[in-house]
């Protein structure tokens, strides 16, 4: 009674839409009285071999096909509740051991030993899962989905979309514009594992070889009078290693405090503009998207600076240029006091007596920023942020008075919940208006 695998995602996969596997009972024992299909499901921190004990177990009946079909994505997810502010690596590994059991009689026959363990996925590679989700795709891409119809390498799928694969961004929709103060921190950590704006996986074992591979990130960068520079940050992908090392990130703004630190050489100073490449040896082939920025000048307005959770759990980044208003609500609670002074030999009413009292005053801020002028290529990167779980206003060090590359996070949650997207084409200027509510208000109430 050996059961066989017949469908299993990719190895890269994101916790928060389908993780999928089916599995067949080959001798037709699924026909059995009271079959079911069982699964012991791991997840784990750290290295790929301590997976320790399992956290989940499932059953499941078998389809008229004779398969058991598990979904484990809201399983997995729920162990990905910490804050990315706080978690340099949101990565998880899992596996799935599978066997079945069936009614005799009064008791219940259950598979004794033989289970089969999936622990890797596609050629040799292994399953990863991250605080992230898929999508639908548009007309003429290859879905996501049809990872789950066989062996299909994790890198070629995010390449059929023209995303980044292994960079964890969609920044690339687009020619960024930063200003020379703009952080791509979310706090003013300046460690190695500090989280970053160029976020890129690590493991890069997909190709199923047992060797790790030297890549290289490289930076272009161009000046107001027409001079370059370049710098490149090397960096190996490591074969099965430890989720804290997983992911990668670099610096990607000019006010990055240790901007010199990785790309020595590249000075800040009247920069224009500035490019990212990724050199992947087995990606030669279908080589990685350009990152662009282009410096801009400080405008009239103070600009707001945006990091949020994208789709693939790393944080990227917006800046509204425009006007922005600051609302100050404030939400009570009356009771009407009883008036006078009722104990001594006649009544009295005070002088500051009232008639309604406030017994609970709290109050809430509303952000409210206005982009400036963009391309269509953004409209991608606002469907993520209305949909982010994650958001943070950075504040830079302009605004701060500090040292080059401090910042302070203050969460956001977004409080405009439609937007009516535009195209050069139908609307010939593209802006938004966006309202964020402030996570912290302006009464500390615990």
């Amino acid at each position: 009674m050996a059961i066989s695998i017949l469908q299993k995602p990719y190895g890269f996969t994101p916790a928060q839409s389908p993780i999928v596997f089916s599995v067949l009972e080959s001798t037709q024992a699924y026909t059995s009285s009271e079959f079911q299909y069982t699964a012991n499901l791991y997840v784990w921190s750290g290295t790929y071999s301590q997976s320790g004990s399992y956290l989940y177990q499932a059953r499941k009946y078998p389809n008229p096909s004779g398969s058991g079909i598990f979904d484990f994505s809201r399983f997995i997810n729920s162990t990905l509740t910490e804050p990315l502010y706080d978690n340099n690596s949101n990565v998880k590994y899992y596996k799935v051991d599978f066997g079945w059991q069936y009614a005799s009689g009064s008791s219940y026959v259950t598979q004794s030993g033989g289970l089969t363990s999936v622990s890797s996925s596609i050629n040799g590679g292994l399953f990863n899962a991250y605080d992230g989700y898929d999508t639908f795709p548009s007309a003429g891409d290859f879905s996501l989905f049809s990872a789950f119809n066989g062996d299909i390498n994790t890198s070629f799928e995010f390449i059929s979309l023209g995303r980044n694969y292994p960079i964890l961004s969609n920044m690339n929709f687009v020619t960024q514009s930063v200003l020379l103060t703009d952080v791509s921190r979310t706090s003013g950590r300046v460690g190695v594992g500090g989280r970053q704006g160029l976020s890129i996986l690590r493991d890069l074992s997909e190709d199923g070889g047992a060797t790790p591979l030297s890549c290289s990130l490289s930076l272009t960068a161009s000046y107001e009078n027409g001079s370059t520079s370049f710098a490149s940050q090397s960096f190996m992908s490591l074969v099965k290693p430890a989720t804290s090392e997983s992911i990668l990130h670099f610096p990607c703004a000019p006010g990055d405090a240790d901007w010199n630190t990785y790309y020595s050489g590249v000075a800040t100073a009247s920069l224009d503009s500035y490019v990212f490449n990724l050199s992947v040896p087995f990606l030669a082939a279908y080589p990685v998207k350009s990152f662009n920025f282009k410096v801009v000048c400080p405008h009239y307005y103070t600009p707001v600076r945006i990091a949020y959770k994208n789709m693939f759990g790393q944080f990227d980044f917006l800046n509204f240029y425009k006007r922005q208003n600051n609302t100050f609500n404030t939400e009570q609670r009356l009771y009407q006091p009883q008036m006078g002074t009722w104990e001594s030999s006649t009544l009295s009413i005070g002088i500051a007596a009232t008639n309604n009292q406030r017994y609970i005053v709290d109050a809430s801020q509303v952000l409210e920023c206005n982009t400036d002028w963009l391309s269509d290529g953004y409209n991608e990167m606002m469907k993520q942020l209305l949909v982010s779980d994650e958001i943070y206003q950075i504040v830079t060090p302009s605004s701060l008075g500090g040292l080059k590359g401090s910042a302070l996070s203050y969460p956001l949650t977004i409080k405009t919940n439609s937007l009516q997207f535009k195209t050069g084409v139908n609307d010939k200027l593209v802006q938004y208006t966006i309202a964020f509510d402030i996570g912290k208000s302006y009464k500390l109430i615990i």
